[in-house]
């Protein structure tokens, strides 16, 4: 099977890549989470490995949009990752007049380069590993990457754990166009739009509410049609093989405009 991440090779969604695959399996690096999607559409890859979600920062909007935009992906599993970010470069005594990496990164060390280096340049890039490929090659500047980094592109580290809260993860997705239910699935992810009619989302809620469903995410992205129209992102608990859970969601579909089930 041939799975595509978010590269190059050394980015955290490459080691939840590497933890995911099987020993026959091929890891394909690219360049955008956007390409990751667009391969799994145009079956070039079987699944992609996408992040989806921070402790810190919440969700990844580029994989959430991609998911909203592409109608036949399907969550098929989720790997959770910890993240601890470690400050490189290519020579520990450089003068950091610099700082690569993935704007998520950023956000969560934003604390340490503030009081660190208040006056090098953050340049935002499209993940991590390429922050510390781009470092490899340059003076005078540094990265916040993961520590398969190092070795791979032979850089020193200055400041290891240099995100804003120590127990920090990331949970990454796994994505294709099949639809597979896991075995003894724990949670189902739903999209949905509701009818425009008052009080329609309040009682999608409170179908869950009543039948004792919990609700472990919910969030919205513009439903890219009109000003005002949005779609919710929606994880419960449960397997969409339980009869309670199948039978809820019947109901919710019956007051939404667009619905989807993304996977158990």
């Amino acid at each position: 099977m041939k799975i595509g991440y978010l590269g190059p090779i050394g980015s955290y969604s490459y080691e939840a890549a590497m933890r995911y695959k099987k020993d026959e399996d091929e890891v394909i690096e690219m360049p955008t989470i956007s390409k990751v999607i667009q391969a799994v559409e145009d079956e070039k890859i079987e699944c992609g490995i996408l992040p989806f979600e921070n402790a810190i920062y919440g969700s990844v909007v580029d994989t959430m949009d991609g998911i909203l935009k592409n109608k036949d992906l399907y969550i098929n599993d989720e790997i959770i990752i910890d993240i601890n970010h470690k400050l490189m470069a290519k020579n520990k005594e450089s003068k950091i007049s610099k700082v690569y990496s993935h704007p998520q990164a950023i956000a969560q060390c934003q604390k340490y380069l503030d009081e660190n280096l208040p006056d090098a340049q953050v340049i935002a890039v499209a993940s991590t590993s390429l922050a510390a490929q781009l470092v490899s090659k340059e003076e005078n500047s540094a990265c916040i990457c993961n520590s398969a980094c190092q070795q791979i592109y032979s850089l020193e580290i200055i400041k290891e754990d240099i995100q804003e809260i120590k127990s920090n993860q990331t949970k990454f997705i796994v994505v294709s166009k099949t639809k597979k239910i896991k075995k003894n699935a724990k949670k189902t992810s739903i999209i949905f739009e509701t009818k425009n009619k008052p009080g329609a989302l309040y009682k999608i809620l409170g179908l869950f509410s009543l039948t004792d469903i919990n609700l472990t995410k919910i969030e919205s992205r513009p439903a890219r049609t009109r000003l005002g129209d949005y779609m919710f992102f929606v994880d419960i608990e449960g397997s969409i093989e339980n009869e309670n859970v199948k039978k809820v969601l019947d109901f919710v579909e019956n007051y939404c405009q667009d619905f989807r089930i993304l996977g158990s």
